[in-house]
């Protein structure tokens, strides 16, 4: 009897280890916008709804008007077969105006910062947990600012990155998708794949501009994400990932971005130096 017990154990074991040793992917999608009743990323959202895929989600804060909460609702309750959310919405600037986050001094990188904090907590009702800058540009500055913030508790391909005192975890394990910004590539992503798959055994991090993606680019992404699934890997969101190695934090009640409804619109005062800049072309690093 002991024998034979030992030998049910042993693929039990065998398929929970194969499980912690499952390569995890965080899909860094970059510059979501949801204005005048529509989202120009939507198709890819819907696609990656009907694969229940996880992703991070980076939405430019006054790129939302009043009727983002209805387009995106959908979205931002969608779930995968076990009750989780699919999507996490992540910080991804104010105005993404350049420069936004590096070389600009500290009042206003905080009022950026926070206004954005707020506008997306107002029109989404989230509290986002996560940051990555645009352009990927931040300072030590940026640092400082998001530190003072104890919400935020990953970033997204900061250089220099946080401090290790401040707790915050910075992902930077990039495998590209896209040969350039926005221009998907399958043959591209898996030589980047192949190239890294062993330094980056645990995690990568795929970053891409879903509101520029034809038809046809979409159908490079799904050739990517098909890849990934015959792989054996796992999406999962950025904050998810730090709850993952991050055993004290995993233990707190509140392990999803918090949804709070019903709360009044806060008047929102931009310093004069951050409505000045104009929006340039190519956003989309």
């Amino acid at each position: 009897m002991k024998a034979c017990a030992m030998l049910l154990l042993l693929p039990l074991s065998f398929i929970g280890n194969k499980a912690l040793a499952q390569r995890k992917i965080i899909l860094k999608l970059d510059d979501f916008s949801a204005r005048n009743g529509s989202c120009p990323a939507a198709p890819v959202l819907d696609y990656l709804v009907q694969m229940k895929i996880k992703a991070g989600i980076g939405f430019i804060a006054k790129r939302l008007d009043a009727t983002a909460y209805g387009v995106l609702r959908t979205y931002l309750d969608a779930t995968d077969n076990a009750g989780q959310k699919l999507f996490e919405v992540w910080h991804h600037g104010l105005d993404h105006v350049k420069p936004e986050f590096r070389g600009t001094d500290y009042a206003y990188q905080k009022n950026h910062f926070d206004s954005g904090t707020l506008l997306i907590k107002n029109l989404l009702n989230v509290q986002m947990r996560s940051f990555g800058s645009p352009y990927n540009a931040n300072d030590s500055i940026t640092n400082n600012v998001i530190a003072e913030d104890p919400n935020y508790k990953v970033t997204l391909f900061n250089k220099p990155a946080p401090a290790a005192a401040t707790g915050i975890l910075n992902l930077n394990n990039r495998v590209n998708m896209e040969i350039s910004t926005g221009i998907v590539d399958f043959n591209a992503f898996v030589s980047n794949y192949n190239t890294y798959k062993n330094t980056y055994s645990n995690l990568m991090v795929l970053q891409g501009h879903p509101h520029l993606w034809t038809p046809a680019l979409l159908d490079q992404f799904k050739l990517i994400i098909d890849f990934l699934i015959k792989e054996g890997c796992i999406f999962v969101t950025p904050y998810e990932y730090y709850l993952s190695v991050n055993a004290a934090a995993a233990g707190i009640a509140d392990k999803e971005q918090t949804i709070v409804f019903n709360k009044p619109v806060k008047q929102i005062t931009l310093q004069a130096s951050a409505l000045s800049h104009q929006h340039v072309p190519g956003y989309g690093l």
